[in-house]
């Protein structure tokens, strides 16, 4: 029997987490109104889960490693469940701000792990497990931005979304302890030390530059419209669709493109070519939203980064494992790459994300130089395990 069918119900725990996150964006009008609270104090409720991956990936990796995969993902299912639910029934801000802090914890505790759960699976169709693992959650993120405004013209209230998210997480409680028993547990208990490589620095570049970017133009791109008079009146509806549009290539291309080059062998052409237009991307992107504004073809370069910079992360996140050939260490390696991927996220949007609109002929040439070194980068990032022989393309870099 295929074991990569007992994954399913470790997807179905991702989509919610995503679903969950981002069902929050729609909803920003609303909560403010329903809580009484500025527009930072919702935005802060977004970004607590990239927060929450610096803090807990490395315990999620640590539990793994120790312990068991099963471990790890059970308790992200327990947390995902309970902390929604609490926020369904949130009376206040205050109260809020806790369920989804809670809610937020099983992200990392979810994600962190993959490398762990991808070499244990099936070692020979890792970026297969990887990108699909990553790009369900974010299909769930960008079902939550598209589908969220028609469920709460169904459902009629915030509370009633949010218990709709709560209920939906349960199927990821009920079916994952059905599987979990099938997740090889061998590696577990082995020692951590050795794990980090100098390596990994190149790995660690490509996803912080890759996801920072991604959230950075998302958070924007309503002030960027405005600055054009055909998208000002509608700025903020065309930017809910430019992010929607790059979280759901992030989707596709997570989950397409990996497995492809795996299964024919090309990991190493399939970086070098979707960092490749990951660049010429975002060149569109940057100078879309500085001079153009053309809605077409931001449209498309949104989706294209999306669809080809994801792609290229999660094939860079399973890179990493390949310094660590031990399931035990291979989740904690990924767990490294998580945290070092969003503490981009925390604070380069926040930094560049204003410099861009300010300064566009520097920003667009920081952007599309951080990328194109992403794209450099490609040329040497791992492709297989130390001493594994008989592809010429994996042994093309051990660096």
């Amino acid at each position: 029997m295929n074991r990569t069918v007992y994954l399913v119900p470790y997807w179905i725990l991702n989509f919610t987490i995503g679903l969950g996150w981002f069902s929050l964006a729609p909803l920003v009008p609303g909560l403010i109104s329903q809580f009484s609270v500025g527009l930072s104090s919702i935005t802060l409720l977004i970004s607590i889960y990239g927060y929450t991956m610096v803090v807990f990936a490395l315990v999620s990796g640590y539990l793994s490693a120790k312990f068991s995969v099963t471990s790890s993902l059970i308790a992200a299912a327990v947390i995902s469940s309970l902390g929604l639910f609490l926020r369904a029934i949130s009376p206040n801000y205050e109260f809020l701000l806790v369920a989804q802090i809670i809610a937020a914890i099983a992200y990392p505790l979810a994600l962190g792990p993959v490398g762990s759960l991808a070499q244990s699976i099936s070692k020979e169709r890792s970026h297969m497990i990887v990108g699909v693992s990553v790009g369900i959650l974010f299909l769930g993120m960008s079902v939550g931005s598209f589908l969220t405004p028609s469920i709460l013209s169904s459902l009629g209230s915030i509370d009633h979304v949010f218990l709709f998210d709560a209920a939906l997480s349960l199927l990821a409680l009920v079916t994952l302890p059905l599987v979990t028993g099938k997740y090889p547990r061998d590696y577990a208990g082995r020692s951590l030390r050795g794990v980090f490589k100098a390596g990994m620095f190149k790995n660690w570049y490509v996803g912080l530059i890759i996801s920072s970017f991604s959230v950075m133009f998302g958070g924007i791109a309503a002030v960027a419209l405005g600055a054009f008079p055909a998208l000002a009146a509608n700025n903020v509806s065309y930017s809910g669709v430019l992010t929607g549009l790059s979280f759901l290539g992030s989707a596709f291309g997570a989950i397409i493109l990996p497995p492809i080059f795996e299964s024919i062998k090309r990991v190493r052409t399939g970086m070098v070519l979707t960092s490749l237009i990951a660049v010429i991307s975002m060149a569109l992107l940057g100078y879309g939203l500085a001079y153009s504004g053309n809605y077409s073809i931001l449209m498309a370069s949104f989706f294209s980064f999306g669809f080809f910079g994801n792609a290229y992360w999660s094939m860079a996140l399973t890179s990493t494992t390949r310094y660590s050939p031990d399931p035990a260490q291979a989740g904690f390696a990924t767990s490294m790459y998580s945290v070092a991927t969003n503490l981009g996220v925390a604070f380069i949007p926040t930094f560049l994300g204003p410099f861009f609109l300010g300064n566009h002929s520097s920003g667009v040439g920081i952007v599309v130089g951080a990328v194109a070194l992403a794209f450099i980068l490609s040329f040497f990032l791992k492709v297989s395990s130390a001493g594994k022989a008989g592809n010429p393309e994996a042994q093309a870099s051990q660096a």
